[in-house]
């Protein structure tokens, strides 16, 4: 069975793709492209009988509320279109939103694309599943687009303006715990997903004090702030995500210094964490991997250092130097490879602080290869 992917670029679709790289790498992966879906025959070529769909693809934002009406229905009619040509006997999943609950012109686009689908369904006899999807929140979200959390978090770390427009209560949903959901479609096509057990409820003005409080601590402090429950954890590798890796780091120690010496703090947490130290001999590399939640803080005690880092499935590496001449720290954040290789003629020794003890079971560790 192969995996047919609308909206891969998109916030959901490209952790979606993600997550397929790394957990089912045996699956062929065909993506569906904005050419696409200008005609139901090149939709055609692209589906096979017996694929499973995961259509992402909509517009939410456009100039006027008919052209949203317009361009959803121009790309589900040409898919529609499309799976009749061909007879599909596959598997439709369709993202829909909590907004069709809405008055909205996305809300009501949602809704009638997912009811073409539905009666589509039950005319060609394929499997249809749906779900009308919350809030959904995460790293690499684009700000000031379709997520509050993500614009917020920019502007706190680019020091521009927050305004809250409605302090609604807001049902949101961590992408990586959607995506999780989604992913069980692969082994049972007709399971109802369910996003009870997965949602956070809060007003817009308690994330905001959240994500504050998260730009006080650790952009102004270098600290790590309290994490007091999984949601926290979330919120955090996401506010973190929007930080400009390249002006950021590496941040240098402050260091006390007197007749006997100098002296300085490593970390500074205000939740449960695990220290580490390891030597590293000459010309050696740890690490090539990556993390989907732990966040990671590497400082260079003594020796010379070459960190290197590597958003997953991209190209662009970010290498830094670090030596324990000059102590200075690089954070990792998630979803990105990441090394550190002695480069200097001694043993090099770096401290490790993680925000969780290692679980040999549950140790969020990845190869790129897998």
């Amino acid at each position: 069975m192969r995996i047919i992917i609308s909206g891969y670029r998109g916030f959901i679709g490209a952790h979606l793709v993600r997550n397929l790289k790394l957990h089912y790498p045996e699956k062929e992966l065909i993506f569906l492209t904005k050419e696409d879906f200008k005609t139901a025959n090149k939709l055609c070529k692209k589906i096979n009988v017996e694929d499973l769909i995961f259509h992402l693809a909509g517009v939410n934002i456009s100039s006027t509320d008919e052209e949203i009406i317009n361009l959803n229905y121009e790309i589900n009619n040409n898919l529609s279109l499309a799976l009749k040509k061909i007879k599909f006997k596959g598997v439709l999943f369709f993202s829909s939103s909590l907004k069709e609950k809405t008055k909205t012109s996305y809300g009501r686009a949602k809704k009638l694309g997912r009811e073409v689908f539905q009666k589509l369904s039950n005319e060609l006899n394929f499997t249809f599943n749906y779900s009308l999807i919350p809030n959904v929140y995460g790293p690499f979200c684009k700000p000031n687009y379709n997520s509050f959390i993500a614009t917020f978090s920019f502007n706190l770390i680019n020091k521009k303006p927050v305004r809250i427009i409605q302090n609604d209560k807001i049902n949101l949903i961590y992408i990586d715990d959607l995506i999780e959901l989604l992913l069980k479609i692969i082994d049972n096509p007709i399971i109802k997903i369910d996003f009870k057990k997965s949602i956070n409820i809060l007003k817009v003005s308690e994330v905001f004090d959240k994500l504050n409080y998260f730009f006080k601590i650790y952009i102004c402090d270098n600290e790590f702030p309290r994490l007091e429950n999984k949601f926290d954890i979330k919120l955090f590798n996401s506010f973190r995500s929007y930080i400009d890796l390249k002006n950021h780091f590496p941040q240098r120690h402050k260091f006390h210094e007197d007749d006997r010496g100098r002296f300085s703090e490593i970390s500074r947490s205000y939740s449960k964490g695990q220290t580490s130290i390891s030597y590293t001999n000459p010309g050696f590399t740890r690490g090539n991997h990556f993390h989907k939640r732990k966040i990671e803080r590497f400082t260079v005690l003594k020796g010379k250092a070459e960190i290197q880092i590597k958003k997953y499935m991209t190209n662009e590496i970010i290498s830094f130097k670090l030596s324990g001449e000059n102590m200075s720290f690089i954070d990792i954040p998630i979803w990105h490879v990441h090394n550190i290789r002695n480069i200097g003629k001694k043993e090099l020794i770096t401290h490790f602080w993680i925000n969780e003890f290692f679980e040999k079971n549950d140790n969020d560790t990845f190869l790129e290869s897998e």
